[in-house]
């Protein structure tokens, strides 16, 4: 593969905009000579934020499927190999294809996609688009439940409320944000101002409220339920909420529905239609399990992606995102 080098750098670098659990950028390409490792850095896994390292597996996912889109496109066939291992921090390879299988609109999408954090316009996104998914899904081996917002939204709060009063969460979400163009990772890495939908009133009181000392001191007077309800605008509107189920899911299957998730976000956009993943609801203890009810998961079967679909009530200004080197 060492010939299609460049054109593979060049697939890496666009695959860099891939979707992502706090905009750690995880992955690592480990070149082999005859193919490429597709592992990950431990040190920009999460924390307590995935405490179950769900989200790493399914940002490895659309990594990959991000990588081969491009790559493919770019006329390199390539094809991957699952071979999961966390021992060797490996999720399997990328090696030649008999043939590059192009697929131009999706490429085209990767650059200009970016999740909404803002606002939403009351409204629903069309049910053919719903129905285009749930297909595209069980082709997948996946299964998706479509919840509307406001079934959802007790949910949503709840799972909101154990986010927020998790000291280790709030920690690990500071250390990751990028609250000013000044910050030394701004344009590299983390969640920054613009893709939190964060004014300059914003920005400041998010550098204060989640800085330790004022955390540990308002936490207990009602810093948990004021940051709930700041948050209430991913609630809100009468929208509806994706969630992706697996039967049996293990590692290598939440890697394949982080695939999924990037074929699936890639095709609403182009229909501009915009996402807001929320895993909480499925890390906190107290949501996930009346979530699977809600879903009418079937004995083995658990929710691994959950995110708001909808159309945004202002407008999306995209912040490029730069790939780490």
């Amino acid at each position: 593969m060492t010939t299609a080098l460049p054109r593979l750098l060049n697939a890496a670098d666009a695959a860099a905009r891939a979707a992502n659990a706090h905009n750690t950028q995880p992955w690592e390409l480990r070149h082999r000579g005859d193919h490429i490792e597709v592992g990950w850095l431990p040190e920009y896994a999460l924390g307590p934020s995935d405490p179950s390292h769900r989200d790493l597996r399914l940002s490895l996912g659309t990594y990959l499927e991000t990588f081969l889109i491009c790559a493919n496109t770019e006329g390199t066939a390539v094809r991957f190999e699952a071979d999961y291992d966390a021992g060797a921090t490996r999720v399997g390879r990328i090696v030649p294809a008999e043939r590059a299988v192009p697929d131009v609109d999706r490429a085209a999408a990767v650059e200009r996609r970016r999740v909404w954090r803002g606002p939403w316009k009351a409204d629903r996104v069309a049910p053919e688009l719903l129905e285009q998914a749930q297909l595209a899904a069980r082709e997948a081996g996946f299964r998706i439940a479509v919840v509307p917002t406001a079934t959802a939204r007790p949910l949503l709060i709840r799972a909101y409320h154990w986010f927020f009063g998790h000291e280790g969460i709030a920690a690990e979400l500071l250390a990751w944000t990028r609250l000013s163009p000044k910050h030394p990772a701004y344009a590299e890495d983390g969640l920054n101002d613009v893709m939190l939908v964060l004014n300059k009133a914003e920005r400041s009181a998010m550098g204060v409220l989640f800085s330790r000392p004022v955390y540990r001191a308002l936490r207990p007077l009602g810093l948990v339920k004021l940051l709930t309800a700041l948050s209430s605008s991913a609630t809100s509107g009468d929208g509806d909420v994706l969630v992706i189920l697996g039967t049996d899911a293990g590692p290598a299957d939440e890697v394949e529905a982080g695939r999924l998730v990037t074929r699936l976000w890639l095709d609403l956009f182009r229909q501009g239609v915009y996402v807001h993943p929320q895993s909480h609801v499925i890390d906190c203890p107290g949501t996930h399990d009346e979530l699977a009810r809600l879903c009418a998961a079937e004995p083995g079967e658990r929710p691994l992606v959950f995110f708001r679909v909808g159309h945004p009530a202002s407008d999306p200004a995209l912040r490029p995102r730069h790939p780490r080197r």
